[in-house]
């Protein structure tokens, strides 16, 4: 039952992602692509907070009250409970391993690559913020 309430809750986390992204709020710069030969966009941490985990946290999905999976996404909170700190769900996986998207459970669970996928019964982010999010991480993951 309470691996149960986990999955529910970390389900949730990932809807309130998807939402966040779907916002047609253009009072925040839009992901650019970086100069050279990269074709991910350029995002910084505070970028893909206000993108993407506001609105998990806004939705109840992952505040300081619901904190699903124990995962609280709320501005201030959201970058010390993602980098570097191991997944209450998956075990052997990092949140968020700075330089290794492949080996982030952030990545693997915006993509679906395990489940339950992010953001959870909603349409999945796009491929152009996953790569954002995977650019931002193997960069360092760096709270900029």
């Amino acid at each position: 039952m309470k691996f149960n309430n986990l999955v529910k809750s970390f389900v949730a986390a990932l809807v309130c992602l998807i939402i966040l992204s779907c916002s047609d709020d253009q009072t925040t710069s839009p992901i650019t692509p970086p100069p050279g030969n990269s074709n991910a966009p350029m995002a910084k941490f505070s970028d893909i907070q206000v993108k993407v985990f506001n609105s998990c946290a806004v939705a109840g999905c992952h505040s300081a009250a619901s904190n699903q999976g124990n995962l609280t996404l709320t501005s201030g909170q959201s970058y010390s409970n993602l980098v570097n700190v191991q997944s209450v769900l998956f075990p052997s996986f990092k949140r968020v391993l700075p330089g290794d998207d492949g080996q982030s459970l952030l990545i693997k669970i915006l993509k679906g690559d395990v489940n339950p996928r992010m953001p959870l019964n909603s349409t999945p982010l796009s491929n152009d913020v996953i790569d954002s999010i995977k650019a931002w991480i193997n960069r360092g993951a760096l709270n900029n």
